[in-house]
């Protein structure tokens, strides 16, 4: 579980989904399938922007460019 400083870094879902390029529910569906790092809050979801920048690259990657 991150602390508190850290998530103060973390970035909504409007913006992970322009971090990486996915719709919104996209991304959504990455947090509760646990591919991204990500914690639930009363308003949403928040997302680590590390981990965002992480998959993106795994992902560039997997499709050869």
């Amino acid at each position: 579980m991150p602390n508190l400083k850290e998530l103060e870094r973390w970035v909504g879902t409007t913006e992970a989904a322009k971090r990486i390029g996915y719709s919104r529910q996209g991304v959504i569906n990455l947090a509760e399938d646990k591919k991204v790092r990500a914690v639930r809050t009363g308003a949403g979801w928040i997302y680590d922007p590390d981990d965002l920048d992480m998959f993106k690259a795994r992902m560039k990657a997997s499709k050869g460019g």
